[in-house]
């Protein structure tokens, strides 16, 4: 969930066959604990798509698509019309899939500009739920790779922990965001979390040394400011950033431990967030309601395959 702007899209689905995908290794870069995939046309330029499994978009920068003259179809959604593009040409060697095609993009991508994607950061497109959806996917945050399976027989699991995902389905029982819910627990307490990759928070400088961290832009994880406040207070020992996050000026807590599908991993930060962003805004998006978010401050210490068709995780702890 990088920015409210990447969620405020129609939701409107359509049906559409199931579309399984071989096994395949993505181009990808590991940028503090996000995901970056690098495929490369056939032009040979590299692309630097950015994926947030609580994003709620998949788009293409405008400038590009207006330089390679992509074609382009009309998407009507909840009486709003839509130009989308196909997504790109790659070299076999470096290409990515399409999104899932059980929603109203049917694998299209909007077209933004540049400045809106990527916030700065020189992203040319962004992958979001609907991108991810009605596949199988391999992050290893350890080893700093992504693959696509089209059969957990493929993906060895051993030692794997196994979670439910819950997820927001309308009357047909089909994914409306495609945004993955599971839970986590701290201090004995069930929080109910957004599986997100994308969870980015930009720190001042003070906050980046504290943090030890190579860059002020970070994956993070987020959480309801009524549960900061709760542990910040009930846990004096706990380190607190006041003012760490540019821009927003809000806090970051360092969790000496997290259990994550049964496993014990930490410290995890999390950024402090309103509570209405998760138990109002993000949870219409969820099948239950969310107490936050847990992104790469907490996703780096696994193995991590989500598999969105039988709607379970499988984390392994690398500590």
């Amino acid at each position: 969930m990088n920015s409210i702007k990447l969620i405020l899209f129609s939701l409107a689905l359509v049906l559409a066959p199931l579309q399984l995908l071989a096994e395949q290794q993505l181009p990808t870069q590991f940028d503090n604990n996000r995901i970056i995939l690098i495929p490369e046309l056939t032009s040979g330029k590299k692309l630097r798509f950015f994926t947030d499994t609580g994003g709620g978009w998949n788009a293409i920068s405008k400038e590009l698509h207006q330089q390679y003259n992509w074609p382009t179809i009309i998407k009507i959604a909840d009486g709003e019309e839509y130009t989308l593009s196909e997504m790109p040409k790659f070299k076999a060697e470096a290409e990515i899939p399409t999104g899932g095609i059980e929603n109203f993009m049917g694998g299209y991508l909007f077209i933004a500009p540049e400045a809106e994607i990527s916030t700065g950061q020189q992203f040319d497109g962004f992958l979001g739920g609907r991108w991810h959806a009605e596949k199988i996917i391999k992050i290893d945050y350890v080893n700093e790779s992504m693959f696509i399976f089209d059969s957990l027989d493929e993906v060895n699991l051993n030692k794997f922990k196994k979670v439910k995902l819950g997820f927001k389905k309308d009357s047909q029982q089909k994914y409306t965001t495609a945004f993955p819910r599971m839970s986590i627990k701290v201090q004995g307490i069930e929080y109910q979390m957004l599986l997100d990759t994308g969870a980015t928070s930009t720190l001042t400088n003070s906050a980046k040394k504290q943090i030890q961290s190579k860059s002020n832009v970070v994956g993070t994880s987020f959480i309801a400011a009524s549960v900061f406040d709760n542990w910040k207070t009930s846990n004096p020992g706990w380190t607190v950033i006041e003012k760490a996050e540019h821009g927003s000026g809000e806090a970051m807590i360092k969790v000496p431990l997290v259990i994550v599908a049964k496993q014990s991993i930490g410290p995890v930060w999390f950024t402090r967030r309103g509570d209405n962003n998760f138990h109002e805004f993000m949870s219409l998006m969820m099948d239950k309601k969310i107490d936050g978010a847990l992104g790469g401050s907490g996703l780096k210490y696994f193995e991590l395959v989500i598999d969105y068709i039988d709607e379970h995780a499988y984390f392994k702890a690398e500590l």
